[in-house]
């Protein structure tokens, strides 16, 4: 048997307890730091849970935009808070992934700056086209493009997003080419798209839904594995020619690197006990997402998956974008 002097045990114990280790973790409200202004996908989705990840913590979530440089800013200010998990990111492709991939600098790579903790949702991105197009399906749109090479715009909400990359992939995949048109968020791709300034473009459904349903616009496809509940009609890429022009708009939560895994788990378990509910999953389900809680091993397992993927296009597709 060991025997610890009183002074030492005094220590082990403190030790124990410490919320530096994430025993005792939250002792205070917990600051979710959105990236993009309010309004939007991400901002909808981290709302949503508030009140239910709260709930279970025991402490309230304050939520507060950051918006700029496509989520950069608000991964940079979470990257050097305090590794204490009461500061927390709400990250998304571009943010963690995409952002950093195009750039010579990057502020922060996800691996050595966040420590991931859950992910939230994943969102299902379309292929759209002006409503004058002469195009009904992808492979009217592949047809269009190669008999008139040069002619067509795509816009995208911006350079290094989910969406540009989906953009770069169909291009390689059916060897065909567009003047990229990037904006500076959904919105004014979408407006310009209605209008009729650019032929087409890729949008969740969530920012979409109305136009496609309203005849403004045209949805070829949905770019992921199935058809979405929200538009049952539109058919799904794997039912084309390119049924690898794949890619998901994912939301997950990140806390600084060095936050204790004690205090890691237990906000993941918190956000799988709140997607749990059927109530939240319907409001997702509502916004064309499709709620993805998971263990912090699994959300950094598919985070690599991603990383791989994603670095692999950019090289064939020689991605360029100014910082």
């Amino acid at each position: 048997m060991i025997l610890l002097h009183p002074f030492a045990l005094s220590w082990a114990v403190l030790f124990a307890v410490s919320p530096g280790n994430g025993q005792q973790f939250p002792t205070k409200p917990i600051t979710l730091i959105v990236p993009y202004a309010a309004g939007g996908n991400v901002d909808i989705s981290a709302r949503i849970l508030q009140a239910a990840i709260g709930n279970a913590l025991g402490e309230p979530i304050v939520i507060e935009n950051r918006p700029g440089a496509g989520g950069l800013i608000a991964g940079e200010y979470v990257a050097r808070s305090a590794p204490d998990g009461h500061t927390i990111f709400v990250g998304s492709n571009g943010s963690i992934l995409l952002g950093p991939m195009t750039m010579s600098k990057p502020p922060y790579q996800w691996e050595s700056a966040f420590a991931p903790v859950s992910g939230l949702a994943n969102a299902s991105n379309l292929l759209l086209a002006r409503r004058q197009l002469p195009a009904q399906s992808v492979a009217e749109l592949v047809a269009y493009a190669r008999a008139n090479p040069g002619k067509l715009t795509l816009a995208t909400s911006s350079g290094a997003s989910i969406n540009h990359f989906l953009a770069e992939l169909l291009k390689l995949r059916a060897g065909i080419a567009w003047t990229e048109v990037h904006y500076r968020g959904n919105a004014p791709a979408i407006n310009d798209l209605v209008a009729g300034h650019v032929d087409i473009g890729l949008q969740q459904v969530s920012d979409s839904q109305q136009h496609v349903e309203s005849g403004a616009l045209r949805a070829l496809a949905v770019l992921g594995p199935k058809r979405v509940g929200a538009l049952p009609h539109v058919p799904s890429i794997v039912e084309t020619e390119y049924p690898d022009v794949q890619g998901v708009t994912f939301n997950g939560l990140f806390a600084p690197k060095e936050t204790p895994p004690a205090a890691v788990e237990k906000l993941s378990a918190a956000v799988r006990k709140a997607l749990a509910d059927p109530e939240t999953i319907q409001k997702f389900v509502e916004l064309g997402s499709e709620p993805r809680g998971s263990s912090p091993a699994e959300f950094t397992a598919f985070l690599k998956e991603e990383t791989v993927k994603w670095s692999e296009v950019l090289k064939k597709a020689n991605i360029k974008v100014s910082e």
